[in-house]
């Protein structure tokens, strides 16, 4: 996870700015999400996650879909839209993008150099077609336009391999789990930069893709307190947030986080793995992490599974 960073240069230049937001409508204006409720699936390449959310066509031509990239270290796009079957070829699916969400990865950036989170509607729409090389209940190919293809499993029938309360699927579940929460920072217009201003002294939802919200809010402006409140939230299939992540820093970004997130790994026929993610092991310098989330499974102990890259890695943890 990126964290807030408000740093002196950066607050000097909001803080007229943090009073009314630079959108007067701030809900109206940020959460531009459009929910998509259907088919979840992943595919890896060099441990970056793509997940694809196809909805039904329900009986007519054209449905939405949402693209959701995760990149280490920690940047992530999100791209929505709809796509549609051609006519002439059963195989081939064209997808219209029109909406991306952007998280970059500034961590090497000065604070008042970052842009943070941001959405734009694409015009026109990003337009990609790819080729269905093969399809079943569990496995979706898809060659073509790059914006979209790979080689794609279920969610479900992937987590399903997670089982037990040992070090390593207590690591796993926290992982996935780790990828709805990125997927939400990516939605919170301004996150990571200085334009988390505009949520001093107010709380601001955003919806996720399948269901739920998250809600922020900052107190505090020159030793920044920032809170996620996480409501039932998902944005695909397999993963879904309850609880609050706290960060506290100073202007420069240095600090800690806290709070703790529950977490629900559901799985194909069988039932969920529930846990929770405690952040009080974990430090912030120059708003970068270290240290440990302390992660526990129903049933088992709390296991420490350090910041940085995954180990094991998701191709591990989902037998890929």
């Amino acid at each position: 996870m990126k964290r807030i960073l408000l740093g002196v240069t950066a607050l000097a230049g909001m803080a007229v700015l943090a009073c009314i937001g630079p959108y007067p409508n701030v809900g109206d204006k940020l959460d531009g999400v459009d929910i998509v409720n259907g088919t979840s699936y992943i595919a890896l390449d060099a441990g970056a996650a793509r997940i694809l959310i196809l909805a039904p066509f329900d009986g007519g031509t054209t449905a939405p879909f949402t693209r959701i990239d995760e990149q280490q270290p920690r940047a992530v796009q999100t791209l929505q839209g709809t796509y549609s079957g051609d006519p002439n070829d059963s195989l081939t699916v064209h997808f219209s993008g029109a909406t991306l969400f952007t998280l970059p990865d500034e961590h090497t950036l000065a604070v008042s150099d970052r842009t943070g989170a941001s959405h734009r509607q694409l015009s026109p729409p990003l337009q990609a077609t790819n080729h269905i090389d093969e399809t079943t209940d569990e496995i979706l190919e898809l060659s073509g336009a790059k914006e979209i293809a790979g080689h794609y499993l279920t969610f479900l029938g992937r987590t399903a391999l997670l089982s037990g309360t040992d070090a390593t699927t207590t690591a796993c579940a926290f992982y996935l789990a780790n990828l709805a929460v990125e997927s939400s920072e990516a939605r919170i217009e301004g996150f990571n930069s200085p334009g988390m201003t505009q949520y001093l002294n107010r709380q601001e939802p955003f919806e996720g893709i399948l269901h739920g919200s998250v809600t922020v809010g900052l107190v505090n402006l020159f030793a920044p307190v920032v809170s996620f409140t996480y409501n039932d939230y998902a944005d695909f299939e397999g993963v879904t947030l309850d609880g609050v992540q706290v960060s506290s820093t100073n202007a420069s970004g240095d600090g800690a986080l806290s709070g703790v997130v529950g977490f629900r790994i559901d799985r194909k026929n069988l039932p969920p793995l529930n846990g929770q993610v405690d952040y009080r092991a974990v430090s912030l310098a120059g708003g970068n992490e270290s240290g440990n989330y302390m992660v526990r499974l129903d049933g088992g102990t709390e296991v420490a599974v350090p910041t940085g890259h995954r180990n094991p890695s998701l191709e591990q943890c989902l037998g890929l």
